[in-house]
């Protein structure tokens, strides 16, 4: 699913018309960040949560477990969604 995520957003920087250059590229070479990270480190199948865990505390939960097990592929999404958001994308 990640890689569909990774291609789709490619695939998006890539045709989009209204990216200056620099920009483009910068979000490229963090896309290939990314995947090379994901290569490097395939992903684990995930535990259960417990049952009376539910919405965001299970979201929490999630979020700080691939922190925790990836830190390099954390760092690198939230500079690419920062970089995004201040394109206003």
């Amino acid at each position: 699913m990640i890689d569909q995520l990774l291609e789709q957003l490619r695939t998006s920087v890539t045709k989009s018309a209204t990216l200056p250059e620099p920009t483009r590229a910068d979000l490229l070479a963090h896309l290939q960040s990314m995947e090379e990270e994901l290569r490097a480190h395939p992903e684990t199948p995930a535990e259960s949560p417990p049952a009376e865990t539910h919405g965001l505390a299970r979201l929490r939960e999630s979020v700080e477990e691939l922190e925790a097990s990836h830190p390099e592929i954390t760092s690198l999404v939230s500079r690419l969604a920062t970089h995004l958001g201040n394109l206003g994308i």
